[in-house]
């Protein structure tokens, strides 16, 4: 009998603890060889998003070359603008985990991610943003 790799990412019912908000930001990910993809926040909170994307970048993200595990999760830069009390076309510039993806037609999935990591402040926009425009789901 062959061994299973329990250590394989299985799909996820994440449940954010942090508010959702209905967004619609346009975006951009960037994958770890540097290739660049638009995508479409559609939720988001504190802690992770919801990307509306096309099969161009699921096939980018989902890489044969590596193995995605919980060890090795796909991750990937994200970056759109935001407004804040201060100004307008703040960029947020992101680190994300992977935690599901969901087929919704021949060419839209939605890409469920977790932030890992937040450059050069945008956190505090992000945060300043949501507590000041955002709309909740």
């Amino acid at each position: 009998m062959d061994s299973v790799n329990v250590d394989l990412i299985q799909p996820s019912d994440e449940k954010r603890i942090s508010a959702r908000f209905k967004t619609d930001f346009s975006a951009h990910v960037t994958t770890n060889n540097g290739e660049t993809f638009p995508a479409n926040v559609s939720n988001i909170s504190l802690s992770g998003l919801q990307l509306c994307c096309d099969h161009y970048l699921v096939k980018a993200l989902m890489s044969k070359l590596e193995p995605h595990t919980m060890k090795n999760p796909i991750r990937f830069s994200l970056n759109f603008t935001v407004t804040t009390t201060q100004r307008t076309h703040v960029p947020v510039d992101i680190i994300c985990q992977q935690v599901y993806l969901r087929r919704l037609g021949d060419d839209s999935f939605l890409l469920g991610c977790m932030f890992e990591s937040f450059d050069h402040g945008s956190e505090n926009d992000l945060k300043d943003h949501l507590q000041n425009f955002g709309v909740k789901e």
